[in-house]
């Protein structure tokens, strides 16, 4: 089969080939410290299993509403208010099967040729690899450990062009961890006041 040519933007996920490495070692008797995915190393709750026994013994078992179950919309809602102050309209929120899913749905629904997308770096390795086959351009900021890995203001201002459309953002970082203070957030806000073109795509994964 000739594949489309936009399937040549993006290389296989280094996380993926470094966990199924870790896999392969493990199968062959090799005691290995896991350092890849971010899996959870504790089993699964018990209420968590008790709810999804629950469901299959409800039979509900059958597709959700497109942007997720109406219950777990409201529960994310109120959520946002408690923990984060943020106040949401059930419109503004939808439910996706994974964080991947998610950012990947964002860039190709958003994201034209040209589209620039800046991307702190260290970075999770999917965001450049996305941001290609969406037809956009990544741009990296390097935010070595001078920087605490963290992005400094001024890099966010001289990284800004009229072709910026997203700036992928976390805190907790992945995989740094490196975790900015409020007067940071701050500072990298009152950048982005200058450019409202430029929208904030935050990954909170590690919230």
């Amino acid at each position: 089969m000739e594949f489309a040519p936009r399937m040549s933007r993006f290389k296989p996920s280094p996380s993926q080939i470094a966990s199924a490495r870790v896999r392969d070692l493990v199968a062959k008797g090799h005691d290995i410290v896991k350092l890849t995915a971010g899996e959870p190393d504790f089993p699964t709750p018990d209420h968590a299993k008790a709810a999804a026994i629950a469901c299959m013994d409800a039979n509900e078992i059958r597709y959700t509403p497109i942007n997720g179950l109406p219950e777990m919309r409201v529960a994310a809602q109120l959520k946002f208010k408690r923990d984060n102050n943020l106040d949401y309209g059930l419109d503004q929120i939808a439910v996706g099967s994974g964080t991947k899913q998610i950012l990947f749905n964002c860039l190709m629904a958003t994201v034209s040729e040209g589209d620039e997308t800046i991307i702190p770096a260290p970075y999770w390795a999917s965001y450049p690899d996305m941001v290609l086959l969406a037809g956009g351009t990544p741009v990296v900021v390097d935010c070595g450990q001078n920087n605490l890995f963290k992005m400094r203001p001024n890099q966010l201002e001289e990284a800004i062009t009229p072709n910026t459309k997203w700036l992928i953002f976390s805190s907790p970082s992945n995989p740094t961890g490196a975790t900015y203070s409020l007067d940071e957030l701050q500072a990298l806000a009152n950048v982005l006041k200058r450019h409202p073109h430029v929208y904030i795509l935050t990954d909170d994964v590690y919230e």
